[in-house]
């Protein structure tokens, strides 16, 4: 019998509308009741999102080698303003030694060749020689040459001056241009592994964030979204989403220019990103919102308490919702929290009643 009277009530409520929910400030705290804007900032900035903090690699250059090495010496540390030809630290392992045995084995074999290939000039000139005799030995001297070359450019990737590559310990590791050090060995001893960069070095101090976005709500990231701290300050743009899909936590990266604020280098930081929104809708968080048999309500603050309005749901998002904006003003207060209570109220169930 309750159930058909409340089912009654519920038909009548929604053909006629809802009464005023009649409450005040104590009462509603008391029911786990807030109010909130219904245009709301945080809301519309969306959940928080780590963010990793880092130079821009646009304007930095990396120095890494090929195979494992050992730090053996330091001299520069992180963050350190320095400038090209600076010694940043010293690195070892066998390979860097057969490379270097190459290199000296290399140098001296196409000195010897050089000069060979300069008496068969002067031979060939005074017809002593046939041309086919010089060509050959100006052949092994350029041969020689390119991969002396060869040698040379893969010390300078590595960081080190082919020129004066031993150090007190090891090879010794040089910036390649002037600005800041952003990336540099840590510890003596500590080994680094291939391909990872062991020397970055910054011309600015332009930073930017590496967002984790989950891949359920990248439908809403875009270039340009505007980005803002966890106290809602302005801080910088989305400049690039990627479309690659990181299996490991089924998120995307995106990239934001950061132009305000206070970051350093190496944070994990929350930041806000304001998605796109429909043009005429709200987005409310998803506890403003209640089912009530066919309708979404919410509740808006009056004077009294709370009125009831049914709302049109365009979009469900993560713990929000995008509502049709149609009769609203802009300025309203909507309840959010435990509307449970107010939906029992509505519906003539006490608050401790069953619903």
């Amino acid at each position: 019998m309750t159930r058909y009277i409340l089912g009654l009530l519920i038909i009548f409520s929604t053909l006629y509308g809802y009464k005023e929910v009649r409450l005040n400030a104590v009462q509603a705290q008391g029911l786990g009741i807030k109010d909130i804007p219904i245009k709301s900032p945080s809301i519309t900035r969306g959940v928080p999102f780590n963010a990793f903090i880092d130079f821009d690699n646009k304007d930095s250059t990396t120095q890494s080698s090929t195979f494992d090495v050992v730090v053996v010496a330091i001299y520069r540390r992180e963050g350190e303003q320095i400038q090209q030809g600076n010694e940043i630290c010293e690195i070892s392992s066998n390979e860097l030694n057969n490379l270097f045995f190459e290199l000296e084995n290399t140098q001296n074999k196409h000195r010897v060749a050089e000069e060979i290939a300069k008496k068969d000039k002067d031979l060939f000139q005074a017809g002593v020689i046939s041309q086919r005799e010089y060509q050959q030995s100006y052949l092994a001297s350029r041969e020689l040459y390119l991969k002396l070359s060869q040698l040379r450019n893969t010390f300078k990737l590595f960081g080190i001056d082919p020129d004066k590559p031993r150090g007190s310990f090891g090879f010794r590791v040089v910036a390649s241009a002037s600005g800041i050090l952003s990336v540099a060995p840590k510890n003596t001893g500590e080994k680094i592994p291939a391909f990872t960069p062991y020397v970055r070095i910054s011309k600015n101090n332009n930073l930017l964030a590496r967002i984790k976005i989950p891949l359920s709500v990248s439908d809403y990231v875009l270039p340009g979204s505007r980005v803002y701290s966890e106290k809602g300050q302005y801080v910088g743009d989305v400049s690039s989403v990627s479309v690659v899909v990181d299996k490991n936590n089924n998120s995307i990266t995106a990239i934001a220019d950061l132009k305000e604020g206070v970051f350093r280098v190496g944070e994990i930081a929350d930041v806000y990103i304001e998605g796109k929104q429909p043009k005429g809708t709200y987005i409310v968080p998803s506890n403003a919102v209640i089912k009530n048999a066919k309708d979404n309500l919410i509740f808006i603050k009056t004077p009294n308490g709370y009125a009831p309005k049914v709302v049109q749901i365009i979009e469900k998002r993560s713990k929000s919702f995008v509502i049709d904006g149609k009769g609203f003003k802009g300025n309203e207060q909507i309840a959010s929290g435990a509307l449970v209570a107010l939906k029992g109220l509505i519906n003539n169930i006490g608050v401790g009643g069953a619903q």
